[in-house]
């Protein structure tokens, strides 16, 4: 009997090489993320052409290290694409990968910018715009770009909305600046965004308002530029930087003369009050009056209105009101959902929610012969491991009885982002005495070396099994054990069967391995010297050598012997500790 459940889509993105701190990059990303979370599959195709030579082997993990986890199989492009239900350009020149879809494949523009605007008139300008002249479908970021995009080249156009990650971009009254404060969007690199009239608008401003601290920030090397006035260089920041430094500001000067930017939404959502030139692409984001300010694009005219927000309180508290309340609408999993229905409509067939995913097991270690300390609000558990194939997506430890209060798993790159976590969940489940994390799978985790930690902020005083096996990757708040924690973890089936075979499948594995137990050893070294410098008493050189003295007068030779092999054993450990540190 056939099922009844229309089918998810099968999705493949044509991308060139990343360009790290892309904004648009990043945006592909998460709608890819959010599409995968809705249940659809994608792959993406990425153009060997000007990619990172010391990253062809697997280039998920250089995106992985720059943008996060994305779920997504990546691959560079093949010879013929096939098997999928719709195939997304994604920059014009990707569009050149067209022509190894199948005939039967559906063709579409994930479009983000009016490209042309990137460049002079000329050879590139008229090859970027006519890819908007072929007849493919374009899903949008923004409205002003469908109508400008149907209504010149009658393309037929599926906009979605920009959004902003709300749990990052947000107001925080106690960041807010002692004096009045301007921050602008600086890039002498980008023509487009106008960094000549942006610094005589602000001469302007200061002149008459010389307390405004003024704050440039967006490209490097600003401090060697010349201008009227001081002001403070931020450079370019981080997006939670960002979001500081916009939560802390009096007002925010973002000039964009072509494509529309996502920098005033997410200023809106901060309580930064936006200004912006008065062009037909930024009415689509800024309601004059209400959400922010659009001047003319002249200096007196943004100088004018940076004034107005600074010396009209109530103005000033009237825009921030409205743009609060504008940015709480906007959502990247509604914007995710546009996309969604627009592929839909693309392919011609409605689309279903999230499957269940086929599980695999892996690493299997149930049996344990000690347990560790008590878990509290001030202790974690971590177990170092390589994961044996794509798509982890559970990871379990098991327990004796279920807990009490909500547990909290974290898993890191142990070797390259160390710090910067890759899945933080509290979705656990506990069934036949085995506590469950589930997350979404993660794509590229085969042959990486990950540490996981588990936690709780309640203490619940649980313990978990663990082997006394050498090597075995325990740590306790992140210090190396001897052992070995008690855990199994399962990967989505769908990841397993992609990849080409390799020569040697194991020689990657065991290469992470060595690598991992290198860092653990690493770590306990020099955790060890700091140890011994700080409880063993250093002996200077004429202490020693009274000591040797005293033995050698007392005829206590197999004292001295026993005294200097000591003090060589001693050398020789601490140097080679240095010399692995210095490694």
């Amino acid at each position: 009997m056939q099922s009844s459940q229309p089918p998810r889509l099968r999705i493949a993105w044509l991308l060139s090489a990343p360009i790290v701190g892309s904004g648009g990059y990043a945006n592909i990303f998460r709608i890819i993320n959010l599409l995968a979370m809705f249940g659809h599959e994608n792959v993406i195709f990425m153009n060997p052409d000007l990619y990172p030579t010391d990253s062809v082997d697997r280039p998920e993990r250089y995106i992985q290290r720059f943008f996060g986890v994305v779920h997504a199989k990546i691959y560079f492009w093949p010879e013929r694409i096939s098997g999928y239900d719709v195939v997304l350009a994604t920059q014009w020149g990707t569009t050149r990968g067209f022509e190894r879809c199948d005939p039967a494949i559906r063709r579409a523009y994930f479009v983000q910018d009016f490209e042309p605007f990137f460049y002079a008139m000329g050879d590139d300008w008229l090859r970027a715009e006519a890819t908007y002249k072929q007849g493919w479908p374009c899903i949008t970021l923004g409205h002003w770009l469908a109508k400008h995009l149907h209504e010149q080249y009658q393309a037929t156009t599926y906009p979605f909305d920009f959004a902003v990650e709300h749990e990052r971009y947000y107001p925080r009254p106690q960041l807010a600046s002692k004096k009045p404060r301007v921050i602008f969007y600086a890039r002498p690199s980008t023509p487009r965004r106008c960094f000549d009239l942006g610094i005589k608008a602000l001469a302007l401003v200061k002149e008459q308002r010389p307390d405004v601290e003024i704050v440039l920030f967006g490209d490097k090397g600003l401090k060697h530029y010349w201008t009227p006035f001081e002001f403070t260089d931020k450079g370019i920041l981080t997006p939670d930087e960002l979001a500081e430094l916009y939560a802390s500001a009096t007002a925010g000067l973002v000039i964009s003369s072509t494509n529309p930017s996502l920098m005033p939404p997410e200023m809106m959502a901060t309580g930064c009050p936006v200004i912006d030139l008065d062009l037909a692409p930024n009415h689509f984001l800024v309601d004059h009056g209400k959400t922010g300010l659009l001047a003319q694009a002249e200096p007196a005219a943004v100088a004018k209105a940076l004034l107005q927000v600074l010396n009209d309180q109530a103005l000033r508290q009237r825009l921030i009101n409205a743009a609060l309340a504008h940015a709480k609408t906007l959502s990247w999993e509604r914007s995710a959902r546009d996309v969604e229905q627009a592929l839909g409509k693309i392919v011609g067939s409605a689309v279903q929610s999230l499957d269940t995913p086929q599980t695999m097991p892996d690493s299997e270690h149930p049996f344990g012969d000690g347990v560790t300390p008590a878990l509290s609000a001030s202790f974690q558990v971590g177990q170092r491991f390589v994961a044996q194939n794509d798509g982890l997506c559970r990871w379990e430890i098991p327990l004796a009885q279920a807990p009490q209060h909500p547990m909290r798993l974290q898993l890191y790159d142990a070797l390259v982002n160390p710090d910067q976590s890759m899945v933080d969940t509290k979705q656990a489940q506990y069934a036949d005495g085995w506590l469950s994390f589930e997350f979404a799978p993660l794509p590229a985790s085969r042959n990486q070396a990950l540490h996981a930690v588990v936690s709780c902020d309640q203490a619940p005083g649980l313990r978990f099994d663990f082997q006394t096996t050498p090597g075995g990757s325990l740590s306790y708040n992140g210090m190396p054990q001897v052992g070995r924690l008690c855990y199994r973890s399962a990967y989505a089936v769908a990841y397993e069967d992609q990849r080409d075979p390799e020569p040697q499948p194991e020689a990657a594995y065991l290469a992470a391995q060595q690598a991992l137990m290198q860092a653990e050893y690493l770590q306990l070294s020099a955790f060890a010297e700091r140890l011994h410098a700080a409880y063993v008493p250093k002996k200077s050189f004429p202490e020693r050598a009274t000591k040797a003295v005293k033995l050698l007068r007392s005829g206590n030779v197999l004292g001295l012997a026993r005294e200097s092999t000591r003090y060589l054993h001693w050398l020789y450990d601490r140097a080679k500790a240095r010399w692995h540190n210095r490694d």
